[in-house]
């Protein structure tokens, strides 16, 4: 399963939050963005409870993240 999740973070805070965000083993890209949201990461997962763990364990916890948004890659 592929998720991207954006991630907000403390003005400031940009490039210690990318170091941070970069050392997740799971973690496949990570670009950063202009305008509402800092960063937009990639993850590929097993399952939701796998990337639950990862948001709420790893990405939550960098210093500076202040808010995520995850969404799932979808078949059409």
């Amino acid at each position: 399963m592929r998720a991207y999740v954006l991630v907000k973070v403390a003005t400031g805070t940009e490039r210690v939050a990318m170091d941070s965000l970069r050392d997740i083993a799971a973690l496949e890209e990570i670009h950063f963005l202009f305008g509402d949201w800092d960063y937009i990461l990639t993850f590929e997962t097993t399952d939701t409870v796998t990337l639950a763990r990862l948001i709420t364990q790893r990405v939550r916890r960098v210093p500076g993240v202040e808010q995520t948004i995850t969404l799932l890659e979808a078949p059409i």
